[in-house]
């Protein structure tokens, strides 16, 4: 039982505290006693629980108000965003289907497979079933159109099928894309029937009946089938058309056999496409063509023709079969084509050790079962034997370049110990005759040096001492052409120190006017000697002055014939009978000469009187002393002294030549070979023509030609009979000169 004692103050006194200190409360049996203050929480003040009930129902408010508000976001938001990079954390069929259909947004086939394999595996049980329904039925629509786009473009039915059986069964799209698969086969087989009929006509060369086929798949209605299909089987017809014409143009170039027409016939035939029927027959024909270019092209590796080696085996390298075998070829004759180089040079270079090292490297590329490793071992062998011989040349040669007798014969003793027989003998022998060539023009080379020395005073004493000094170097040695050199030109200067002079005094005379002179002193300088073309273009250039003379005083009597002709009376004028030969006599003699007057003009037609009298033996046009004997021909009764003309005055002759008669003409007149004349005064002194022989007004003289002449020409000469003299010596003035 409880007790309580009151050791405070009394009932109806106020408690200071709330509750008595000596308030206990008793229990029964115990051994002690608690007080209630211990037990009893003291009851607040009424003005504080107020305030305290007023704070917690606010706070209540407050966390009601808060869940109720959390709540409704909770249900108005989306749920939240499963991390689909991350597959562990997708882990809920909604974050799933929120994954795959983030994937099939992209437009990307493969997550569109994807999405629906993982919506079209929920049954109608599920919860999420009817809501993926629509998304169901779009990308099976998808699929669909990826099937026929896949039929269409790339002709694969099975990767067709493939795509239409990721479909389900539940979606509405189920059955339009069995009825369309079905369709796709009926047609894609009946396609295939075509095709195969058209490879059939193909293979036996049948291009009318191929032909047909492209009509029957241009009415198919499957796109592949009558666009794609039918392109692509016109083109395989013209390529196996194209195929077999350079198979029937490869086969016909082969025929005659040679080299160039199997390298010819392996290029036409490789150009057959590799997907023709074509080329399975062609093959058997390029392993025949490329194995016999091979074969020729191993003998001519033997002959050292590489160059033609290479290029047989780039010819058989055409075909695919032979390829491996003509690449082999091809190397080991670049190999030989490399060591050979190394011969080419006589001088010996670090060079030639290295290409040497790369022919062997070459030569070692070709496998143990090739057909010509045993070549290329035998030549590698071979090669290593040269670098030894060729170290030594380059040691020999090494020697040899310090350029004295001690160090050259030092060499050719080094480069003779290569044996006879080894392919760098001819190498070492050249190089053994160099270096003797080199001793020799060290043991020359002084005595030119001497020849240069007295030469360089220019005299004619030193330079014939520089030439007998020069000519003591011996015949075949190397400093024999370079001396020889010079000796013709110290001879050259001596000449041209002895005709020198001569020159001088022919154009002295040349300037005062005498060109007839000049030409003789000039023409005493002989043949080849160093004067002799700058006397002959000397020469040239005064006859040619003498020409230009006789020409203008020719033209001067052709215009004084010319006046006289006009002042003459009508009765005087009247032409007179002429004989033929007298007018072929007037009309040569107006002509020009053939050699020495080409410039002449031509004749002017006028009347001259010409003396009846018979030909005389001689004619002068010129007035002037007789001609030296030795202007005569060789061989002919020398001409006797010129007849003067008669005084009496001839009566006027037209020289205009008569039309000349048809005749045949007689055999050829050549006249006979005679040494050049010496040259003639063709200007002579006025003073010593006779007093009474008169002038001629028209240059007369009859030309000796080789050309036919009329037969009448030939034998009625002016004035005289059938017994004529025919050795009668003509001179003309100009005609005749020193050099013609």
């Amino acid at each position: 039982m409880l007790s309580q004692q009151q050791s405070g103050p009394q009932r109806g006194e106020p408690l200071a505290e709330g509750v008595a200190k000596d308030f206990s409360l008793m229990i029964d049996g115990a051994e002690s006693a608690l007080g209630l203050s211990e037990v009893m929480v003291p009851v607040p003040q009424r003005g504080n629980q107020s305030w305290r009930l007023l704070l917690i129902t606010l706070l209540s408010c407050f966390a009601a108000s808060g869940a109720a508000l959390g709540a409704f976001f909770w249900l108005i938001n989306l749920p939240p965003t499963a991390n689909c990079d991350n597959p562990a954390s997708v882990t809920t069929d909604r974050a799933q289907l929120f994954c795959a259909q983030v994937a099939a947004e992209s437009g990307e086939l493969p997550d569109v497979l994807t999405a629906l394999d993982l919506a079209g595996s929920w049954t109608t049980g599920h919860p999420l079933y009817y809501e993926v329904q629509p998304l169901v039925e779009q990308w099976s629509w998808v699929v669909l159109k990826a099937a026929e786009q896949e039929l269409r473009n790339n002709g694969s039915m099975e990767q067709a099928q493939a795509l239409v059986s990721h479909i389900p069964v539940e979606s509405p799209v189920f059955a339009t894309a069995q009825e369309t698969m079905q369709t796709w086969q009926g047609e894609w087989e009946q396609g295939e029937a075509i095709m195969a009929k058209a490879q059939t006509a193909l293979k036996q060369k049948d291009w009318a009946t191929a032909s047909q086929q492209v009509l029957a798949l241009g009415e198919l209605k499957n796109s592949h089938w009558r666009e794609a299909q039918v392109q692509a089987l016109s083109r395989q017809i013209r390529l196996e058309r194209r195929a077999q014409e350079l198979l029937s143009e490869a086969v016909a170039t082969a025929v005659p056999g040679g080299s160039d027409r199997l390298g010819a016939a392996l290029r036409t035939a490789s150009q057959i496409d590799e997907s023709t029927y074509t080329r399975q027959q062609v093959q058997p024909y390029l392993d025949r063509w490329s194995d016999l270019l091979l074969k020729l092209g191993q003998d001519k590796w033997y002959a050292s023709e590489l160059d033609t080696a290479i290029a047989l085996g780039r010819s058989a390298a055409l075909n695919p079969s032979r390829a491996k075998v003509a690449q082999e070829l091809i190397w080991i004759s670049q190999a030989r084509q490399m060591a050979q180089k190394s011969l080419t040079t006589w001088r010996t270079s670090p060079d030639q050790l290295v290409t040497l090292y790369q022919a062997m490297l070459l030569a070692n590329r070709l496998p143990a079962d090739s057909p010509y490793y045993p070549q290329a071992q035998s030549s590698v062998m071979s090669w290593r034997n040269h670098m030894g011989e060729l170290a030594r040349l380059q040691t020999a040669q090494a020697i040899g370049q310090v350029r004295t007798k001690a160090t050259l014969k030092s060499a050719i003793g080094q480069a003779a110990q290569v044996p006879l027989g080894h392919p760098r003998r001819v190498q070492a022998q050249t190089l053994v005759a160099h270096w003797r060539q080199e001793i020799e023009r060290i043991e020359d080379r002084p005595q030119l040096v001497k020849a240069h020395e007295l030469a360089n005073a220019k005299t004619f004493e030193s330079l014939q001492e520089a030439i007998q000094t020069a000519s003591g170097i011996a015949l075949h040695r190397a400093l024999r052409s370079e001396a020889q050199s010079w000796i013709y030109i110290w001879t050259s200067e001596i000449q041209v120190m002895e005709d020198r002079p001569l020159l001088n005094r022919a154009r002295s005379l040349a300037q005062r006017g005498q060109l007839s002179q000049a030409i003789v002193e000039a023409s005493g300088i002989k043949p080849g000697r160093a004067l002799y073309g700058e006397a002959r273009g000397a020469i040239a250039g005064w006859q040619g002055e003498i020409a230009a003379a006789e020409q203008a005083r020719l033209r001067a009597i052709e215009r004084a014939a010319a006046r006289q002709a006009e002042a003459l009376t009508p009765e005087e004028a009247a032409p007179a009978e002429e004989t033929p030969a007298e007018a072929s006599l007037e009309n040569a003699a107006t002509s020009p000469l053939e050699e020495g007057l080409p410039m002449a003009p031509a004749p002017v037609n006028s009347d001259l009187r010409w003396p009846q009298s018979p030909l005389p033996d001689r004619i002068d046009t010129v007035p002037g002393a007789a001609a030296p004997a030795e202007a005569g021909v060789p061989g002919l009764p020398r001409s006797p002294q010129p007849l003067s003309a008669p005084a009496a005055e001839p009566t006027p002759v037209d020289i205009a030549p008569a039309p000349l008669p048809a005749a045949i003409p007689p055999p050829v007149l050549v006249a006979p070979s005679a040494p050049p004349p010496q040259p003639l005064e063709l200007v002579p002194d006025p003073a010593a023509a006779p007093a009474r022989e008169p002038q001629a007004k028209q240059p007369v003289a009859p030309v000796i030609s080789a050309q036919p002449q009329p037969e009448y020409l030939a034998r009625a000469p002016i004035g005289a009979s059938q017994a004529a003299n025919p050795n009668t010596d003509v001179l003309f003035a100009g005609a005749l000169y020193a050099g013609h």
